[in-house]
């Protein structure tokens, strides 16, 4: 089971070193998971750019503004790079200025960045995807039972965002890079399906919860969540993974209620979800078996409830 860091220990995992280290774009690159991005790239040795519509003071790698619904713009950017780690979309289903903009504009963004990347011949592409890509979303109904394909919770789920069109837009991408990857033999492409992305102030806010109301967890997404520094690392894990084709993982652990198992869990909340081991077996509502093999990265930080009752 993965405990809370140890003040001052390394969330880096360790990598194996990259044949040559190369200039990767980051779209999105000023937000908070750009920047602990950027800073998680330079680390490892790579020659970082970014790319976002606002720049922060003394944002410290060469970063241009500019519009990622421009494709001429987004081609030019391309130009040159060895990989691209593309996070410059509108963040969740409530950031857009509605419903069908949301679905829209991120589409036309992605198709942008990925098409560019084939025309280019970037070998390399990282995107940021979404739980809500493959678990059915409806903001208008929510409650227990929850809907779940299966558990545990694996990358492997079948897409399935419902009426939710921020989650379409992540579906329809994951899409179009499998199409780009059987058209483009050489293209490596990633989707990882983040769940909440956590720092520290909201760490800190469910740590401190003592009783329990299940309005006040993401039931409807596993309990699932990641902090934006192990989402970085695990960004140049997979960016260090060179095999060409298309893979999609789900990189993100349950938090853990005290006094309530998976077992607890699953039958008050997910009743009626297929089981992939006996419920008294499932240690964990998401498996991470598949996705340690392929990088070696294993989450660092997990949100601990202390409820008192």
């Amino acid at each position: 089971m993965t405990q809370p860091l140890a003040p001052g220990a390394s969330t880096a995992p360790q990598l194996a070193p990259a044949p040559s280290k190369f200039a990767v774009l980051v779209t999105g690159g000023t937000g908070k998971l750009g920047l602990a991005t950027c800073q998680a790239l330079a680390r490892h040795g790579y020659e970082v750019r970014a790319t976002d519509q606002k720049l922060p003071p003394e944002f410290p790698w060469p970063a241009e503004l500019g519009d990622l619904k421009d494709e001429f713009f987004v081609h030019r950017l391309v130009r040159g790079v060895g990989a691209v780690v593309h996070l410059g979309n509108h963040p969740n289903a409530f950031a857009g200025p509605s419903p069908q903009r949301i679905l829209a504009e991120n589409t036309q963004m992605n198709a942008n960045v990925f098409q560019a990347c084939a025309q280019l011949g970037v070998s390399r592409l990282i995107f940021a995807s979404s739980v809500q890509a493959f678990l059915y979303t409806d903001f208008n109904r929510m409650g227990p039972p929850y809907r779940m394909p299966y558990l545990p919770l694996d990358g492997r789920a079948p897409c399935a965002p419902g009426p939710n069109t921020y989650g379409q837009s992540k579906e329809f991408a994951e899409r179009m890079l499998q199409h780009l990857c059987a058209a483009h033999p050489r293209l490596a492409a990633t989707s990882l399906r983040f769940p909440m992305l956590v720092g520290p102030q909201l760490i800190a806010r469910f740590e401190s919860l003592r009783s329990f109301s299940h309005g006040w967890f993401n039931f409807h997404e596993c309990l699932s969540h990641l902090t934006f520094e192990d989402a970085a690392e695990l960004i140049v894990a997979v960016l260090v993974q060179d095999a060409p084709g298309y893979r999609q993982y789900f990189p993100a652990l349950p938090m853990q209620l005290r006094g309530r198992s998976s077992a607890d869990l699953i039958a008050a909340f997910y009743p009626d979800t297929e089981l992939r081991q006996p419920r008294d077996d499932i240690a964990e509502l998401i498996d991470l078996t598949e996705l340690t093999r392929d990088t070696g990265w294993r989450p660092q930080r997990r949100i601990l409830v202390p409820l008192e009752d």
